[in-house]
């Protein structure tokens, strides 16, 4: 029988609490209370910077600028690096009680790529961005050191390239338990061979920084609503995509407004577009071959991933 879990079980979901103001980037791991740093140094930014140096503030840093969700604070991770290997920054927290084996779990999260910042811009865009659970790890950055290495695989990942500045993008999905996992993790859990990017900048670099805020997993989405952008709130009320298993046709429910149907194969490869569906539109995927497919429902404000299988 599964034991009842009610909230948020990401602690400090909007990485509000902390020890004292951080005075620079990297400090995510000594500042920020229930987060760590399984690789390299994950940022933390607060507004409390503004009045100091202003490389770790909110919304103006170091890499851009971006207002938080909500609040004061948000965290931030590397995703890419040209000049070093399969570099990557891992913040994570222990769930405040582990995942039942079997339970249907909402997870969400809102991600933002830097823009530049006050530094030399290196910045460019990734796919990649996801959120990975874990039972009883053993990584950690301060000593002896045992980091995280990418491995390609992650239990919710962004396939498209996430490249909006202009504000933030909400990841969101449906994760069913196969293990009582007690940690969650975020960042790029895929190599550079298997790690798509566009330059955005005149430097001849790529240094993907992704923001993050507001990171929740319930098992009701409503237990999430007060960490939603307010745009977000009227619409999210489950999205699913239906009948999954399909045969010929597809629709989805859960959302009043339009949404744009990418499907991709499971190695990445998009097999089907449509733009601007409704909850009335019906879609025809007679053409595409049995098997399992990852289909993403988005529009400008979030971003959801679902697993469909064709029939």
């Amino acid at each position: 029988m599964l034991n009842a879990q009610e909230g948020n079980l990401v602690p400090n979901p909007s990485f509000e609490e902390y020890l004292t103001c951080p005075q620079s980037t990297g400090e995510l791991q000594i500042q920020v209370i229930d987060w760590f740093s399984w690789q390299e140094s994950p940022d933390f930014f607060h507004v409390c910077n503004n009045d100091g140096l202003g490389t770790a503030g909110v919304p103006d840093n170091a890499w851009g600028s971006q207002p938080p969700v909500q609040g004061n604070a948000y965290a931030g991770f590397f995703t890419y690096h040209d000049t070093f290997e399969d570099a990557r920054e891992y913040p994570a927290a222990e769930l405040t009680q582990p995942l039942d084996i079997g339970q249907n779990y909402y997870v969400m999260f809102y991600t933002s790529p830097y823009d530049g910042g006050v530094f030399l811009d290196q910045h460019c865009f990734s796919n990649n961005i996801g959120l990975r659970f874990f039972k009883d790890p053993v990584y950690q950055t301060t000593p002896p050191s045992t980091i995280l290495a990418p491995d390609n695989f992650a239990h919710f990942n962004t396939i498209e390239i996430i490249d909006s500045t202009e504000d933030w993008t909400l990841i969101e999905g449906w994760f069913t338990a196969d293990d009582d996992y007690n940690w969650v993790c975020l960042g790029n859990f895929y190599d550079d061979s298997n790690t798509a990017t566009i330059e955005a900048n005149d430097n001849g670099y790529c240094y993907g920084i992704y923001y993050i805020d507001n990171v929740c997993v319930a098992t009701d989405p409503e237990e999430c609503e007060y960490l939603l952008n307010v745009e977000d709130k009227p619409d999210l009320s489950g999205i699913y995509l239906y009948p999954n298993p399909a045969s010929n046709t597809l629709r989805f429910a859960g959302y009043s407004g339009h949404l744009d149907l990418e499907i991709f194969s499971t190695e990445g490869r998009l097999v089907f577009s449509e733009k601007q569906l409704s909850q009335n539109s019906t879609v025809n995927i007679e053409l595409l071959s049995t098997g399992a497919y990852i289909a993403i429902l988005s529009n400008d404000h979030f971003h959801s991933e679902h697993i469909l299988i064709k029939r």
